[in-house]
């Protein structure tokens, strides 16, 4: 025998009734009238025109309200933010300026609604750090990943065009700024000259650049290896002293670009030795230096490192 199973379906009717007492509740809820505390978005306006916010403010303030359910459901959905008129300022000595909010609770009562009726605003005085208006130029750096190709390299670091650009914003935000930075500019695989615009950073909402965009080239080469044989002058010596020298020549490896590879001549390098720096430091040999070399030229490295020396008698 097969056993009936019954079972007990609720009809709709009682879902239908459960959602229309739910409804008549809510209407009953939301037709009453609250008080209560909302917090709403603020925004300056009228400040002075050679005056600047330095510091971030306060960009909210509170205030007890009392309005049917359904006008508060609305607020709270669509935040609207208020204006507040910096024109009516009050110095406060050296330390800033201020303004009473209570002063302007008709004007904020206007903004919101006069379906609310406004109680006490929560925050009684809204303190602003203004300062001058000043304009510095300011260096712009950049941030680069560069990786090149097998002998590809800078010929000269990277120029940036301009390489300084004029901000304007409050002093003493403009006296901690010492450069503005690049967007990052990351490039792989590199065996040709780099050419791009690129954007600098914002650095706050107070300061402004006159210009926003700058222009940076590389010049990039395929670099090789050259060597030549070359002779050294001694510096520093005093004139009652005669050395000999183990070599008497020195010998430079250089790498520059294929480009400039027959600008460079024996001429174009100087190499000395301080002999005072030998004498101080107790040396018995003397340490050789470029200090005269092409800009096109890197990674010079002199043969040997350290020159002998026996002074005559």
């Amino acid at each position: 025998m097969h056993k009936i199973k019954h079972q007990n379906k609720i009809p709709k009717s009682f879902f239908v009734a459960i959602g229309v007492a739910l409804f008549f509740w809510l209407l009953t809820k939301l037709s009453k009238e609250y008080q209560t505390v909302i917090t709403l978005p603020v925004v300056y306006v009228n400040l002075p025109q050679d005056k600047l916010i330095q510091s971030e403010p306060l960009k909210k303030i509170d205030i007890q309200v009392k309005a049917t359910g359904f006008r508060l459901l609305g607020i709270s959905i669509v935040k609207k933010t208020i204006k507040l008129d910096a024109s009516k300022l009050q110095r406060k000595s050296n330390l800033g300026f201020f303004f009473l909010i209570e002063h302007q609770k008709i004007d904020i009562q206007n903004q919101v609604s006069n379906n609310f009726m406004i109680g006490q605003i929560v925050q009684d005085t809204m303190y602003l750090d203004l300062g001058q208006l000043a304009t510095k130029k300011v260096p712009v750096k950049g941030d680069f990943d560069f990786n090149y190709q097998l002998g590809f390299h800078l010929t000269k670091p990277i120029k940036i065009t301009p390489d300084s650009v004029l901000v304007s914003g409050p002093q003493k935000q403009l006296d901690t700024l010492s450069h503005l930075q690049l967007q990052k500019l990351a490039i792989n695989d590199i065996s040709k000259s780099i050419k791009q615009t690129l954007t600098i950073n914002e650095v706050s909402e107070t300061i402004k650049f006159q210009v926003k965009n700058v222009e940076i080239f590389g010049e990039v080469d395929r670099f090789t290896e050259g060597s030549f044989e070359t002779t050294f002058e001694i510096i520093n010596m005093p004139d009652s002293i005669r050395v000999n020298t183990f070599p008497k020549t020195i010998k430079i490896v250089y790498q520059v670009g294929l480009t400039n590879f027959n600008k460079v001549t024996s001429t174009s390098f100087k190499v000395v030795c301080d002999f005072r720096v030998s004498q101080l430091n107790n040396l018995n040999y003397l340490i050789p230096k470029v200090i005269t070399k092409p800009g096109f030229v890197t990674s010079v490295k002199l043969m040997p490192a350290k020159i002998e020396y026996l002074i005559q008698k």
